[in-house]
């Protein structure tokens, strides 16, 4: 399929949607087999809707800034970085304003994520970066 070569567009939202289906699939059933003993403030759709677009802007951003000014991909990157902490902070706001209730599980379940969304921006952001220097 020429459409999901590495180097084109479509390549990153099809490898996001790759990586966010079984990543919620295991989520959720994890989530399922705890809510006996706690109750989740954000579910699980709620927390991948978040993900999934936030990394699908960065992304989309930083193909962009590749291939029309290649030299700002890291800074750009940095940037967007910076944006997704202050949005997952925007985002926890009312967990983080509970008060007399547990939030441990509910922090683990929205930053699992979080981190594996970062790694996948970081090593897509290496392979546009490689890319844009050859």
């Amino acid at each position: 399929m020429k459409i999901l070569k590495s180097d084109t567009f479509y390549f990153l939202p099809a490898l996001l949607v790759l990586v966010t289906v079984p990543l919620y699939f295991i989520q959720k059933l994890v989530v399922n087999s705890l809510a006996d003993s706690y109750t989740f403030y954000y579910s699980v759709s709620n927390i991948y809707v978040f993900h999934f677009v936030v990394t699908l802007i960065i992304l989309s951003v930083l193909y962009f800034v590749s291939k029309k000014a290649p030299n700002y991909t890291g800074f750009t990157f940095l940037g967007f970085v910076l944006l997704k902490m202050i949005a997952a902070i925007v985002f926890l706001i009312p967990l983080i304003k509970m008060e007399a209730v547990s939030k441990i599980p509910d922090f683990v379940s929205f930053f699992a994520p979080y981190f594996l969304y970062l790694f996948l921006e970081i090593v897509l952001t290496i392979r546009l970066l490689r890319q844009s220097t050859t």
